[in-house]
């Protein structure tokens, strides 16, 4: 008999927390997933990145600091050591190219991303095709520097 009591009991109290989650859950107004508070749409263009992530900082690396309005500026002097201008640090493979209405198109891998580009144009912002052949493609870094890309794969 106390057996009987003690299921019953229990059941009741399983039921009775049962029913208070499901009223507190229709009471409530239902929270979104997102809050949409803290997106940013539309505030301007995202600023560059300071640093190649996947390249191990330098010891004592100077480095700009972003503000608390995303603004970029550089520590006190002293505060690090200053680090050279980065070389050209372009990574692309020139895989082949295709003549087109009298100019050549290369076909450039950067990223996992083929991209087609021509004289003239920008594989990535400040790096500009200066020439393309079949056999190499020319691109000017953003402080003048140039270099030279052999083209990749199989040859006949």
């Amino acid at each position: 008999m106390a057996s009987r009591r003690a299921r019953t009991a229990a059941a009741l109290f399983a039921l009775a927390g049962i029913l208070a989650l499901c009223a507190a859950q229709e009471g409530g107004a239902v929270k979104p997933l997102v809050r949409m508070d803290l997106l940013v749409f539309g505030k301007g263009e995202v600023a560059p990145p300071l640093r190649d992530i996947f390249r191990p900082k330098t010891a004592g690396a100077g480095m700009a600091v972003r503000g608390p309005a995303g603004l970029a500026f550089k520590p006190a002097p002293g505060a690090f050591a200053s680090e050279a201008a980065p070389s050209f640090n372009l990574n692309i493979s020139y895989i082949g190219s295709v003549k087109s209405g009298g100019q050549t198109i290369a076909l450039v891998l950067r990223g996992g991303q083929t991209l087609s580009v021509r004289e003239g144009d920008e594989v990535a912002p400040g790096y500009k095709v200066i020439s393309v052949t079949a056999e190499s493609i020319v691109v000017r870094g953003p402080s003048g520097e140039t270099k030279t890309f052999p083209r990749q794969g199989d040859r006949p």
